[in-house]
């Protein structure tokens, strides 16, 4: 007959899957957010675009850059540009494909514009206000792949909870089977 203490092995591996799913997703999370360049507007900001490819640009509703924190509802009247650090040239912005929307870390962002590289390099953000004004100050996040990660994060964490419960369900199915099987056959 199984031992009794399968069910406490079938327990520990359902509770570090949870544990393993809260620290991966606390941990990369962390990471794909880090993948984001600040930049406090109005004002400009050097962006160091590592590959070619889109790029989304977020209003942070709420974010702290330098220990000073940032709050403000939208981002009405600000025109923003970018352009090649090299060339000069200014890289058409857009309207991204969908809304992508974020919460993490005391930061809080919305997509508003996306634009298109063709080469990796410096590139310079500037935004400013259509009328002059210089309030409210604001953060514009750029970043690539932001969504996809956070999403690939989740669906990992999901994952290994799943398997941890799938493989304690297991375990404790079988060893209750067989346990009942044992009895039943002494019983009788």
């Amino acid at each position: 007959m199984p031992s009794r203490v399968w069910y406490v092995v079938a327990a520990a591996i359902l509770i570090a899957s949870v544990a393993g799913a809260v620290w991966l997703a606390v941990s990369r999370i962390g990471n794909v957010g880090a993948g984001l360049v600040q930049v406090v507007v109005p004002g400009s900001g050097d962006l160091d675009l590592k590959q070619a490819g889109s790029y989304t640009i977020f209003h942070e509703r709420i974010s702290t850059v330098d220990g000073r924190v940032y709050t403000a509802p939208s981002v009405s009247g600000l025109r923003v540009t970018v352009r090649s650090a090299a060339t000069g040239r200014e890289i058409a912005t857009r309207r991204p494909g969908g809304s992508s929307r974020y919460d993490f870390g005391g930061r809080s962002g919305t997509s508003v514009l996306a634009f298109d590289v063709d080469a990796p390099g410096t590139y310079r953000l500037e935004a400013a206000y259509e009328d002059g004004r210089q309030q409210p100050q604001t953060v514009l996040a750029v970043g690539t792949g932001f969504v996809s990660g956070l999403l690939a994060t989740i669906a990992l964490a999901l994952g290994v909870v799943f398997v941890g419960i799938a493989v304690a369900a297991l375990i404790f199915i079988v060893v209750l089977l067989k346990r009942r099987r044992v009895l039943a056959v002494g019983g009788r």
